[in-house]
């Protein structure tokens, strides 16, 4: 809507024109003057078009002469909304291969046209074919652009844009996430037997007797991973047991194929596209209380200091004795009776050796440098309809941790024992940060007052003693994310080097093999060294399932935090126009984000708001505090935008 309200104002030569001129212009039905009107006012606050004194609309000349004086000139109001980008030609098309993007369709008088969501592509007219006389002015398709072509095709229509539901489609869509599974997967997992014969068992150790369960979020259906410590002489024994995927999805098989090409499961805000069928993942292989599951266990000896004396990995059998969630955990840990005496004597004694062993081990990490930046998570919050009632920060509690420190253990362990024999893997790396990033992290560190001591080879102590130093200060997260961005990415690989973030140096992927593909193969290169049979995995294939597992997990992560914004901007439209507590998270040339107090979100102050002519430029802070006014949230951009409101 706001690029059809530019042309049409672009198209009058900078006459005013009224709300009702504009409905009309836009051949609109009267029923959407309130979502015109409400646009209207979110374009007039965010600059983009001027509202005269008598309520009219016009193009803002202040746009142009900027525009001029950077050596741009709006030649289309597309540039206007998409922030005067120059138009190139994706490197894609380039390449002689066409493109797939979401776009908007617009009805002119010489028939329909496509405008991509992507800023940089320039409009395309639509080749109708069957669907000339159902297309629709402000629908939300995905268009096939094919190189050297003027011309776009539909190849898939989602509904009216804006629309919460059609957008959700268009995240889908837009990041090539699956739909469903193939008849062929499907019948193959049907035919899977549930039932586990003699034959299956004798060969693994039987843990069913074992005081062993899982510990999970409240909504979790794929448990994969059950847990249980117990005493031993002058130490711990602490039991990490998986689902053994690997017995149910053969390698090279439909479903294997499948769940290669997804690479992980994407857990969207209301949804989950899961790598595995839902009999894989929420039945067979889910560690379910009270049900006989085949697993392979990580079985670590510890001494009463908390180090590893000795590690076994095997084939097993478990029946998780309960199905717990972090709160119910959390609470018998902090002495909630209520919450003890639902649960048996062995649960609350092994989950207080579990706490009691966890603060020796997360000791001992931090010690040899291991980083903690504990970064707050979004969580919405529904009501009985499902709609969204809130947008908080998810509380981590000890539980938690607790089990994230036990899956860190298993992992390194894993890793070790597949080194130690001789083959090769997959591998979970974190490696040292450039020097060059480190560089610019001390001159922005220095700038705020902290003086960072990195020596020319960084060690994790000195980013440690940074995290200290900010430890007291109000923009101590605003730090963290600065050292958090110095530094690279954690990246699945078939090089064996040192997980720099964590401080460890072996360490894979093992423990949620129902979710993560790597962690599958994983478990296949552990069958093949406790049979003793050649590896089927050559150094090639497992890089490029390292690779490709690298790209799609990044994927998976960029569309569930569009999804999120998605949810919270439609959260928040009902609150444009109030006022909030906020405090500076970034600052930017082109602007600066602030998160509100009284819910967790974060949005843009565009530098044209306080960048005005004739007047100083008012300069921030990072954690300053700022009260701000909700001008616009963007469903179609998934972003919310503020202006100061003092």
């Amino acid at each position: 809507m706001e690029l059809q309200i530019l042309k049409l104002l672009s198209e009058n030569k900078g006459k005013s024109l009224s709300e009702g001129n504009i409905l009309r212009g836009l051949d609109m039905p009267e029923k959407k003057r309130e979502k015109l009107r409400a646009t209207l006012k979110s374009m007039a606050l965010e600059g983009k078009i001027k509202r005269t004194s008598k309520g009219r609309y016009r193009f803002r000349k202040r746009w142009k002469k900027d525009a001029a004086k950077n050596g741009r000139y709006l030649d289309s109001p597309v540039s206007l909304l998409n922030g005067n980008r120059k138009k190139i030609v994706p490197a894609s098309l380039s390449n002689g291969n066409s493109l797939r993007v979401l776009a908007d369709l617009r009805k002119t008088p010489r028939g329909f046209v496509a405008c991509p969501r992507k800023a940089e592509l320039f409009e395309y007219e639509v080749e109708t074919g069957g669907w000339k006389k159902s297309f629709s002015d402000g629908e939300l398709v995905v268009i096939e652009i094919k190189p050297g072509k003027q011309s776009a095709t539909v190849t898939e229509r989602l509904g009216v844009s804006g629309e919460i539901e059609t957008e959700k489609k268009g995240i889908i869509s837009e990041y090539g996430l699956a739909k469903g599974f193939s008849r062929n997967v499907t019948k193959e997992v049907a035919g899977l037997n549930a039932e586990l014969s003699n034959g299956n068992l004798s060969s693994r150790v039987n843990l069913e007797k074992e005081t062993i369960f899982t510990i999970d979020g409240d909504d979790a259906k794929d448990f994969d991973d059950a847990v249980g410590v117990t005493k031993i002489r002058r130490g711990y024994r602490l039991r990490v047991s998986i689902a053994d995927v690997s017995h149910y999805v053969v390698c090279g098989s439909a479903c294997d194929e499948e769940a290669a090409r997804r690479a992980t499961s994407t857990y969207l805000s209301d949804r989950v596209i899961p790598m595995l069928p839902k009999r894989l993942s929420n039945d067979l292989c889910s560690l379910r209380p009270r049900r006989r599951r085949l697993t392979k266990t990580v079985e670590m000896d510890f001494d009463s200091s908390g180090r590893l004396r000795d590690s076994r990995i095997y084939n097993s059998v478990i029946k998780s004795c309960a199905r717990l969630t972090y709160s119910e955990a959390a609470a018998i840990l902090e002495g909630n009776g209520t919450a003890s005496s639902s649960r048996g004597k062995n649960i609350v004694t092994s989950l207080l050796l579990m706490k009691e062993l966890y603060c020796k081990l997360r000791e001992l990490r931090m010690g040899k440098g291991g980083l903690d930046f504990d970064f707050p998570e979004a969580v919405l919050l529904r009501d009985s309809k499902g709609e969204v009632s809130d947008v908080d920060r998810l509380k981590r509690n000890v539980a938690h941790e607790i089990i994230e420190e036990f899956m860190i253990m298993a992992n390194s362990v894993v890793a070790e024992f597949i080194f130690r024999n001789g083959f090769e893997s997959i591998y979970r790396i974190h490696e040292s940060p450039d020097p060059d990033s480190i560089e610019q992290l001390r001159e922005s560190l220095l700038k705020i007052g902290i003086k960072a001591n990195f020596g020319g080879q960084i060690k994790q102590q000195d980013i440690q003693a940074v995290i200290k130093a900010a430890s007291g200060r109000k923009d101590r997260e605003q730090i963290n994310f600065m050292i958090l961005r110095a530094l690279k990415k954690a990246v699945y690989s078939t090089k064996h080097v040192p997980h720099f973030g964590l401080a460890i140096d072996d360490y894979t992927h093992f423990t949620s093999p129902i979710r993560r593909y790597p962690d599958l193969v994983v478990h296949r290169i552990i069958d093949e060294i406790l049979q003793k049979r050649t590896p089927s995995y050559d150094s090639a294939r497992l890089k490029r399932i390292a690779e490709r597992c690298s790209i799609l997990e990044r994927t998976a992560e960029d569309a569930e935090r569009q999804f999120m914004n998605l949810e919270t901007a439609n959260f928040m439209k009902s609150r444009v126009g109030d006022v909030f507590h906020g405090k500076i998270l970034s600052i930017h040339p082109f602007g600066v984000f602030i998160e509100i107090e009284e819910h967790f979100v974060e949005g843009l102050i565009p530098e044209h708001f306080y960048k005005i002519r004739g007047r100083k430029r008012k300069w921030f802070n990072l954690g300053e505090a700022v009260r701000v006014k909700l001008v616009s949230a963007d469903m179609e951009r998934r972003r919310l935008t503020f202006n100061l409101a003092s």
